[in-house]
């Protein structure tokens, strides 16, 4: 009796293949979504990346600024000030859609200038910012 049950089951049933298809469309969607989300993550990472060097190069032409030249204000315009990793709008030479803000305050009671910079694109959105002092003689 038994031999003739096994004998007759030939295939699987159609609930056993819905079965294995979600169980395997579960394990599938999980696998890919670990891709989507890596790939995001990495394009993120490369432009954090571009933005912290280009505010690395911006900080150290501040850094080599004459102390006299140098006011308390907000600039984005570079006429006056010579900055040699951006042009006279503000655009960085090597990445021309990312812009330089410059603000610089004075901080009481010290011969120092605060520098605030600021790397942002045409909209006004901040990637990354910094700040350093510039002594000020008396």
């Amino acid at each position: 009796m038994c031999e003739q049950l096994i004998k007759h089951e030939k295939g699987m049933t159609l609930i056993e293949i819905l079965g294995a298809l979600v169980i395997l469309s579960i394990v599938l969607i999980g696998f890919f979504s670990v891709f989507t989300q890596s790939a995001s993550m990495q394009n993120v990472n490369e432009e954090e990346m571009l933005t912290t060097n280009l505010i690395r190069s911006a900080l150290e032409d501040v850094r080599e600024l004459d102390s006299s030249s140098v006011s308390p204000g907000t600039y984005t315009n570079f006429d006056l000030l010579d900055i040699a990793s951006v042009n006279n709008q503000g655009q960085f030479y090597s990445q021309p859609s990312y812009y330089l803000k410059l603000i610089i305050t004075d901080e009481s009671d010290t011969n120092l200038l605060k520098a605030k910079l600021q790397v942002i694109d045409q909209n006004g959105k901040v990637y990354t910012d910094t700040y350093d002092y510039i002594e000020v003689s008396p």
